[in-house]
């Protein structure tokens, strides 16, 4: 019979660890290793999810060095602190300012990407082991309904990918846990007892640990924990779990696709893209002769009252 605990969630009744609520090794067993293609095949479908709205379209980067130069202008003028930034572009060559702020907020819009890539590919790896794997209710959120070795009858998987350790920090942590067992308290569906899923996909502190050893419970400060019926995941065990492939095959693989759908562009045309940019602040009347600086007062007023015609 399950049981209730301190924090009134319902104890699952799967077999367990002695030393923990952390479900038993059994449950889990690694996979045979998927074949070079189908990884192939998942981590293309994953980068091209990644790079669709909720519409469906496909969001293609900025390619050319005048598209990259009119972002770089744009972001200059919004997310420039009207104090701090013209102080800093006034001490800087016309020539660095697009590799500064444009090579920095590139990476930035790579970073979200790519953290969506994890998301998808952790669905799409899914999928290629099990039958019943779909989108959850959010991004980033899969469900899965899998059968286990020692266990019947199964198990529904509830879980939140997460690209890094940092997403999910302090009393952040507490919070996903609550609505992973929210949404298996109103799954009207559910058949039979679920684990609620943290699944970090990238090496915490750049240390990934052997499979046995990346899964957790996570414990509040008076040792109890924030959900017993929910695990956080690490790569060491999702990856070898899910496609019986170790972290460091998938992350070589992906590392192949890539360039092909997050390039760097503001790299490849930063010589060219720097002297369009140039011109364009000469042009908008915001370089001192003098210095051949940024003015800084022009500049000020460029962010706070000037339109970019």
């Amino acid at each position: 019979m399950a049981k209730r605990t301190k924090q009134k969630y319902i104890l699952q009744s799967y077999p367990r660890s002695h030393e923990s609520y952390v479900a038993d090794d059994a449950i889990f067993p690694r996979c045979n290793p998927l074949k070079k293609s189908k990884l192939q095949i998942a981590i293309r479908s994953a980068f091209e999810r990644s790079l669709r709205n909720k519409k469906g379209d496909f969001l293609t980067p900025h390619l050319t060095p005048r598209d990259l130069v009119r972002t770089c202008l744009k972001h200059l003028k919004e997310r420039s602190d009207p104090i701090l930034s013209p102080s800093f572009l006034g001490q800087c060559s016309l020539a660095e300012i697009f590799e500064m702020d444009a090579i920095a907020h590139e990476m930035q819009r790579h970073r979200m990407k790519i953290g969506s890539f994890y998301q998808f590919l952790v669905i799409e790896l899914m999928k290629s082991r099990f039958t019943q794997v779909y989108d959850g209710k959010r991004e980033g959120d899969v469900e899965a309904e899998i059968d286990t070795p020692v266990f019947k009858p199964g198990l529904r998987l509830y879980i939140s990918v997460k690209k890094s350790s940092d997403t999910v920090g302090g009393q952040d942590i507490g919070g996903v846990f609550a609505r992973l067992e929210s949404l298996a308290k109103q799954d009207k569906n559910l058949t039979r007892p679920y684990i609620g899923i943290v699944a970090i996909a990238t090496p915490p502190k750049g240390i990934i640990c052997d499979f046995s050893n990346s899964r957790t419970i996570k414990f509040k400060d008076d040792g109890s924990p924030y959900s017993p019926n929910c695990e956080v995941w690490y790569p060491g065990f999702i990856y070898p779990f899910v496609c019986g492939l170790d972290p460091y095959d998938v992350y070589r693989e992906s590392l192949k696709q890539v360039g092909n759908y997050l390039p760097f562009n503001s790299l490849k045309y930063r010589e060219e893209c720097s002297a369009l940019l140039s011109e364009e602040l000469k042009r908008l009347n915001l370089v001192d002769n003098s210095t051949g600086r940024i003015d800084p007062h022009k500049f000020q007023e460029f962010i706070c009252k000037t339109k970019i015609p």
